[in-house]
């Protein structure tokens, strides 16, 4: 490179950084500072800095189920937007958005996935003897189920035959993700220990 061309190059790139707002000048950790600190423009500057690259993410990783990507992203970005407050720990931007939306797009295709009904022709493949003990098994489960003290019951039952995401049952209950999981590991655990006895 001659030194016309290396002066050429610092000209422009002078001119890009001029071009640009202080906010678009700051790094990931300065941004993520800033909001933290009261700049509601840097979450601005997050949010056009990696809207498009997350609404790629989540296209590719929805294909062909017909749930919109526009609308993951958004949730990812309304749930960042309330962590980043909440917390003042140290994070690499970037790989957090995406495991933001990456969470959000999996949770819309549990949240797709029917709730069932159990068919007595799919327990025991046609031995009788085998069809009554999985229905006293089955018997046993509900009538455990049904001691659960009601969140529990109702967080276990969605979660395990409905796919209903941990944040939306922490929406349906009231309570936070961290406080579902709580829930549904007591009811499990409960569960294990009756079938033990």
């Amino acid at each position: 490179m001659t030194p016309g061309e290396a002066d050429a190059r610092r000209r422009a790139g002078t001119v890009v950084d001029m071009n640009q707002t202080p906010l678009q000048r700051h790094d990931d950790h300065e941004l993520v500072a800033a909001f933290r600190g009261g700049l509601e423009g840097a979450f601005d500057e997050m949010h056009r800095r990696y809207s498009q690259p997350l609404e790629l993410f989540a296209r590719r990783m929805l294909r062909g189920t017909g749930l919109d990507a526009e609308d993951v992203v958004q949730d990812a970005f309304i749930r960042a937007h309330l962590a980043l407050r909440a917390t003042d720990r140290p994070m690499a931007l970037r790989a957090w958005l995406y495991m933001i939306t990456r969470n959000r797009a999996l949770d819309g295709l549990r949240a797709r996935r029917p709730c069932g009904e159990l068919d007595e022709r799919d327990t025991a493949g046609g031995d009788p003897v085998e069809a009554a003990l999985q229905r006293e098994e089955l018997r046993r489960i509900v009538e455990e189920l049904g001691r659960l003290p009601e969140r529990q019951r109702l967080a276990l039952v969605q979660r395990e035959l409905c796919g209903t995401s941990h944040a939306d049952l922490a929406d349906q209950l009231g309570t936070t993700v961290s406080a579902t999981k709580s829930l549904i590991i007591r009811a499990r655990t409960q569960l294990r220990e009756a079938q033990a006895a």
